[in-house]
């Protein structure tokens, strides 16, 4: 993707994303909690929506080597059921180049019905290729 065309303003992505429980597990594995809690409830851990939204964010924008997750910032707002379908989107909020670097901000949202589960902005630093 040429990420000089992203316009603020303009839609990523937009789909949706069933959190099943293989998605939940792995996440479970890769952070190392080995505790049962969300199972007993059967909710999907609010990272692990937030790192799947991300996840598939990041796939669409196909980001070059030596691209750097800046920071983000994360709300939590419902809980989302093992087995739901998630409504994700993703934004684009800033997309400027100082000194050879491209900032890139992206609004990302998840919704479960009508309810909104996560809001968020992920920020991204890309080094700009020399001609």
């Amino acid at each position: 993707m040429d990420l000089a065309t992203l316009e603020p303003g303009s839609e990523l992505f937009s789909q949706r994303i069933t959190m099943t429980g293989d998605a939940v597990a792995g996440y479970l594995a890769a952070v190392e909690d080995d505790g049962d809690a969300y199972a007993q409830e059967g909710v999907v851990p609010p990272m692990a929506v937030a790192a799947l939204v991300m996840a598939e964010a990041l796939k669409a924008i196909e980001l070059p080597a030596g691209a750097v997750h800046t920071g983000q910032e994360l709300g939590f707002l419902a809980a989302v059921d093992v087995g739901a379908e998630v409504q994700c989107t993703a934004k684009v909020v800033q997309n400027s180049v100082r000194r050879g670097t491209r900032f890139v901000a992206l609004e990302i949202t998840a919704d479960v019905g009508d309810e909104r589960a996560l809001t968020g902005r992920v920020s991204l630093a890309i080094p700009e290729e020399e001609e």
